[in-house]
């Protein structure tokens, strides 16, 4: 990424850790290449490759009753990557769900927490 860029940024997930810090990772798009950043770490690229992967494995369609509204991320190929927070009739509290959205494909949601850890863990190898 270049240092004077100003990407797009969606934030993925937050924990906090053991001494009371949050920890952020943020999806950020710079001249049209995706990357996954934890706080101020070094990004690390996501091939489109991965993105595929990890979406088409852990993803799901969407419930038609569903209205998917919050930030949202263009990238290359007309594909989108949105987040939103749901919260279930048996949930007591609202989880977020990252949708991927691509050409000819019906979108695919998944919890933002589990495409963290798998995105975190394939670009880790």
């Amino acid at each position: 990424m270049t240092q004077d860029s100003k990407a797009a940024r969606l934030l993925l997930h937050q924990r906090e850790l053991p001494d009371g810090r949050l920890e952020h990772t943020w999806l950020e798009v710079d001249e049209g290449v995706l990357y996954l950043r934890l706080d101020d770490a070094d990004p690390r690229e996501v091939p489109s490759a991965v993105l595929e992967g990890v979406m088409k494995r852990y993803g799901k369609p969407l419930a038609d009753d569903i209205v998917v509204s919050g930030p949202a991320l263009t990238l290359e190929g007309e594909r989108r990557l949105q987040l939103f927070r749901h919260r279930a009739f048996y949930d007591v509290i609202a989880k977020d769900y990252l949708v991927y959205a691509s050409p000819g494909r019906e979108p695919v949601a998944e919890l933002a927490a589990s495409v963290t850890a798998a995105l975190t863990y394939l670009l880790k190898r």
